[in-house]
């Protein structure tokens, strides 16, 4: 039965997840409503996410603006990316990360785009942008969810104006909230926050016209300082010239920005009281580990921070968001254009929550490192005691530090074990180390990257719809799959690679991608039942919870 919505789908929130998942969908030709409550897309100086991780590249390339993200972080491309670890700018250099600047840093070998730095101040409006380009999505600023109420047919939302305080109804298909940990759809629900708090902070952003460090200290991006207490403090320089974030970290009590003292704590990061500085924002926060314990409620769901939280230590949380998209727009356009079945949206809820579970506790992992007291109690102390206690801190933080900065393994080897759109081929699966790593076509992961003989990365074959590999020549079966798969709907493309490499890579002679880019299936023969391989990737042999 035919249903008239105002939208198809209705995305609450205009952050960067908000406007991702709108992009996605409008570059699947599907139309979408972004609602915000702030009057625009900021373009402040925000105390927030600045690295745009290979995976999120990587679906910046599918979308058409990788090469906007490169122009916007262009003037920071060489911008070192070390992390300095001192008592204090001017105080006792402790240690050093040796991070190459992104020109210097070699595009991975497992992915066709290497990670950048893109301020969300800026990264934010270039998403609205692109969004609003496409032309398939309503952007409605001002705009205050109420309250919601769903059917078997879709979903009412209440809004209010911010302005007018005028009320309205809109009528979508499916509601995705987007709208940050604070998320009023997730409350709404009564979904329960799972995890914990690990503590409040404080940022600032400020601007140091001019700063001269002693030579040391000097080519940091970033700089944790650390007392006898452990880090308490990290200095980020943010565009590579005037502006740097000051966080304070470690209370368990609630910082109040109106009442609590940051001019001192900058004085205690520089170590000097003459060097000038103006303090543009302070923003508090609080840092945890949580996840929604469902990402989906009927035909309303989460993603981004709204399902899950994570300490800022190793920039994951952000980029985790962008993985949520990757996964659910193809879902929902598939939904929207009648050949997916509902069990699509327990897949979603199924494959992301894990993955963002592990990614949160990998960046708890990380700030646990920074927060870890030992060899801290004599650092200040002058002589050969406090040079011998620095040294030895300094080769500790190097060492537990070194994944919070080599994160590939988290960012592309991340899986959807025991999903059920995905049919295992009784493999084992391969370690999850966090930093390196191993490339495999094993189903439920990413399919692999490689060079195809005219230039373009295998991960350009991935995205419109199913893409069925074939390593040797055609067989029946094969044709016989586009044939059902035609009748059901579902959009499949048959792509030949001769390539031995490739095909030792992908470790099968058939191999079914998803829209997403993950693995569906490989063998080296089709099943038997085409319909009933098709009928489990496209959702419709879910059981519902």
């Amino acid at each position: 039965m035919s249903v008239d919505f105002d939208t198809p789908v209705m995305i609450v929130g205009g952050g960067p997840v908000g406007f991702a998942l709108a992009l996605d969908l409008a570059w699947r030709g599907q139309r979408s409503l972004v609602v915000e409550r702030d009057a625009a897309t900021s373009t402040k100086l925000l105390a927030k996410a600045n690295a745009v991780h290979e995976r999120t590249m990587e679906l910046c390339r599918r979308w058409g603006i990788s090469d906007q993200v490169v122009a916007a972080g262009l003037s920071q491309q060489d911008m070192p990316g070390d992390t300095v670890y001192a008592t204090s700018l001017y105080g006792h250099f402790i240690g050093r990360s040796v991070i190459p600047s992104t020109r210097e840093r070699p595009t991975p070998d497992s992915t066709p785009e290497k990670r950048r730095r893109c301020p969300q101040y800026e990264f934010d409006p270039l998403l609205a942008r692109a969004v609003t380009d496409r032309g398939l999505t309503e952007i409605r600023y001002d705009t205050i969810v109420e309250d919601l109420e769903q059917d078997a047919d879709g979903v009412t939302v209440t809004v209010r104006d911010a302005v007018t305080r005028a009320r309205s109804t809109i009528r979508a298909g499916y509601v995705v909230g987007c709208d940050g940990a604070g998320s009023t759809l997730r409350q709404r629900l009564n979904i329960p926050f799972e995890g914990r708090m690990l503590d409040f902070s404080l940022s600032a952003m400020i601007r140091i016209p001019n700063l001269d460090p002693p030579e040391q200290m000097r080519q940091g991006e970033r700089y944790i300082f650390l007392g006898s207490e452990g880090a308490w403090c990290v200095f980020t320089w943010i565009d590579g010239q005037q502006i740097w974030r000051i966080t304070v970290t470690g209370s368990q009590e609630r910082l109040n920005p109106e009442t609590f003292d940051m001019t001192a704590e900058i004085r205690r990061a520089l170590g000097r009281d003459d060097v000038e500085f103006e303090v543009l924002q302070v923003v508090p926060w609080r840092r945890s580990e949580c996840s929604a314990a469902t990402y989906r409620v009927g035909r309303v769901l989460l993603a981004g921070d709204a399902a899950h939280t994570m300490s800022p230590t190793g920039g994951h949380g952000m980029n985790t968001g962008f993985g949520d998209v990757s996964d659910l727009g193809w879902m929902l356009a598939a939904l929207s254009a009648g050949w997916g079945a509902e069990g699509l949206l327990d897949a979603y809820d199924r494959e992301r929550r894990p993955v963002a579970i592990r990614n949160s506790r990998g960046s708890t992992a990380n700030y646990q490192a920074w927060v870890d007291t030992s060899e801290c109690a004599d650092i200040l102390e002058l002589g050969a005691v406090g040079e011998r206690a620095r040294q030895d801190l300094g080769t500790r933080l190097i060492k537990d530090l070194h994944g919070e900065w080599n994160s590939l393994g988290l960012d592309l080897g991340f899986r959807y074990e025991g999903s059920p759109i995905v049919v295992p081929d009784g493999t084992a699966p391969p370690p999850d180390d966090l930093s390196d790593y191993l490339p495999t076509a094993r189903p439920g992961h990413r399919a692999p990257h490689a060079r195809l003989p005219d230039g373009r990365s295998t991960l350009d074959l991935y995205g419109r719809g199913f893409v069925l590999l074939r390593f040797d020549e055609s067989a029946p079966a094969d044709a016989e799959l586009e044939w059902v798969a035609t009748g059901m709907g579902v959009p499949l493309q048959v792509v030949d690679i001769a390539e031995r490499a490739i095909a030792d890579l992908y470790g099968r002679l058939r191999v079914l991608v998803r829209p997403d880019g993950h693995v569906a299936w490989r063998g080296d023969r089709l099943p038997m039942d085409l319909a009933a391989l098709l009928d489990t990737v496209r959702g419709a042999h879910v059981a519902h919870d």
